[in-house]
């Protein structure tokens, strides 16, 4: 595991990008690499406006790659953030139903999500 100090995330995150842009990788190859960075290199919000800062001194933020690779980035948080909240729901009974309504996910990504919470209770 790389040791990298708390305030050099933002800069080597950014660096990574640079170098993910230049690249000219398959999306597929890309997607892979890039979730990577955004998972290790998770940044807090303070942390994020570093790193903004950072790309756009870089030039990154006119670099039509950047924006695909931060808005996949955005996509999966949101993703995440949605099936914490179906889970909760679910805890409390709310039906499978309700809960694809009320977070906007498929009905078969929540039955997924209950038959994963009936698996560890």
């Amino acid at each position: 595991m790389m040791n990298i100090l708390t305030s050099e995330r933002p800069q080597v995150k950014a660096e990574c990008l640079r170098l993910l842009i230049t690249l000219k990788l398959d999306p597929a190859r890309m997607q892979l690499i890039s979730g990577f960075v955004d998972v290790y290199l998770n940044l807090n919000a303070a942390e994020e406006e570093v790193f903004q800062i950072t790309a756009d001194r870089m030039g990154l933020l006119q670099e039509e790659k950047y924006m695909e690779i931060v808005t996949s980035w955005e996509r999966k948080g949101r993703q995440e953030t949605q099936e914490e909240i179906a889970k909760n729901l679910l805890r409390r009974g709310l039906t499978v139903e309700d809960t694809a309504e009320v977070t906007g996910l498929s009905l078969e990504r929540v039955q997924e999500l209950q038959a994963q919470l009936q698996n560890e209770g």
